[in-house]
């Protein structure tokens, strides 16, 4: 019968493991302290399965917090870590829409007709007027962006998609145009869809 209490390492972690003891033993003579990471922010310079983006991010040691700065000048090259007394602060959260992705989504929507450019200025109007009213702590979040650590991607409430409905009834023909916006909003309301909501935090690195 198996130790439910005897951990089992896989190939990477006994190459992790194998490469923690070579450090220890290299550095034995220096001073060595163990970090671990505080809190879950990473700020980077790429997106982040780019094998060379430059990552910054905090680690503690209990008493003392720090940022790291991993940078990798090639693919082939180890990542290299610099340490320096700080945190990383995230300021307060902006909730965005791509309107360009928006604005051709509607527009697609009515093809082969042409739904006209006023009443698409309107809707993107109406929308930015929801959007600015969202509380991005309140937002249910679905999925972090691949490309942008700092940016998460949440699906519209109920509460900002009716009130969008209601003045989307404002704008276009109730009889040719509105029942086809609204198919589009339903369609694209999650946080897959046209309308997904961009949370974007602002990280910034303070020295100690």
């Amino acid at each position: 019968m198996l130790d439910s209490s005897v951990a089992f390492l896989d190939d990477a972690g006994i190459e992790g493991a194998d490469a923690y003891a070579e450090f220890v033993a290299k550095h034995r003579a220096h001073h060595i302290a163990s970090l671990w990471r505080s809190g879950s922010e990473v700020r980077a310079d790429r997106p982040l399965w780019d094998p060379l983006a430059t990552l910054t991010f905090e680690v503690t040691d209990g008493d003392q917090s720090y940022v790291v700065n991993a940078t990798r000048r090639s693919i082939e090259d180890d990542r290299r870590y610099q340490f320096a007394p700080g945190v990383l602060e995230v300021g307060n959260a902006e909730v965005q829409i791509e309107p360009y992705d928006l604005r051709r989504g509607l527009d697609l929507q009515f093809r082969p007709e042409k739904l006209s450019r006023v009443r698409i200025d309107r809707f993107l109007a109406a929308v930015h007027e929801v959007v600015n009213q969202l509380d991005a702590e309140e937002l249910e979040i679905a999925f972090d962006d691949a490309d942008d650590p700092t940016v998460s991607i949440a699906g519209m409430p109920d509460a900002t998609y009716n009130d969008l409905l209601a003045r989307c009834a404002k704008i276009f023909d109730p009889r040719e145009e509105l029942p086809r916006v609204v198919a589009f909003l339903r369609d694209n309301r999650g946080a897959d869809g046209l309308l997904a909501l961009r949370v974007r935090r602002q990280v910034a690195a303070l020295s100690a």
